[in-house]
């Protein structure tokens, strides 16, 4: 298994709970690491040695765009899929197009009937875009497939700004707190990271880390920038210029 610098304790707690077949929230501010661990699971997914099939949502812009997703994915599966409308006329689905011409009800429905055996496992990410719209698709869900969210709300009590926005059986989650990494994790990312395009030395890494705190999607973004040369006059870095640049991107977005 390839591994994931800082996230031993993380991943065996995941790997625990896989095996368990229990459901889980990963939660932490943004950069911090959650897709990277979700990624990282994903692409490693039989050290888990588990029966699942896990189907990887890595966008989450709408509830609908979820839905055609997962769709799509068991359309592949399967390579044939029924819609049953109202009046009970029931459509056959053989391309990935067709499901672009359901609505969200019925693709919930179509999801539902071909997902209720309990060997998937559905893979979520970035959640903060979709909650709590999601609950009504959540909330049944957990019963037929197992699953994997991620978002930057916590999804527990004293997350006020969701409270009483989530289904009950959301809080009851269990849930992975994702943090920065300690100094000497971030020491290991940021070689790991520069290669030989920068040198690492101690001053520059205890500049980056009293930047970033630790942060890896931070780190990756500095180290990024401090390799180009429009940052750096003869051996220096302009880290203040980087930062300022960073934050200009970041409103642009």
């Amino acid at each position: 298994m390839d591994k994931l610098i800082g996230r031993d304790g993380e991943i065996s707690l995941i790997r625990t709970y896989i095996n368990e077949m229990r459901s889980f929230h990963i939660y932490g501010p943004e950069g911090v690491g959650k897709t990277a661990l979700l990624e990282h699971v994903y692409s490693n997914w039989n050290y888990f040695q588990t029966p699942l099939v896990p189907i990887f949502c890595r966008t989450s812009r709408t509830l609908r765009e979820i839905l055609i997703h997962i769709a799509g994915y068991l359309l592949y599966s399967s390579y044939t899929l029924q819609n049953i409308d109202k009046f009970k006329r029931v459509k056959e689905m053989r391309y990935k197009s067709d499901l672009k011409t359901i609505n969200s009800r019925d693709l919930k429905n179509i999801i539902f009937r071909n997902i209720s055996n309990r060997k998937f496992c559905l893979i979520l990410d970035h959640l903060e875009h979709v909650t709590p719209k999601i609950n009504a698709f959540l909330a049944p869900l957990k019963d037929v497939a197992m699953t994997i969210t991620a978002s930057r709300q916590s999804w527990e009590l004293t997350d006020y700004q969701f409270k009483s926005r989530l289904d009950y059986c959301l809080w009851l989650l269990q849930k992975i707190k994702v943090e920065n990494l300690t100094k000497h994790d971030t020491f290991l990312l940021m070689k790991s990271t520069a290669g030989d395009a920068l040198k690492v030395n101690e001053d520059l890494f205890t500049e980056v880390y009293h930047i970033t705190k630790g942060n890896p999607g931070l780190t990756k973004e500095v180290l990024a920038k401090a390799s180009m040369p429009e940052y750096r006059i003869d051996e220096n870095i302009n880290l203040k210029l980087i930062m300022i640049d960073l934050g200009i991107e970041s409103l642009k977005e």
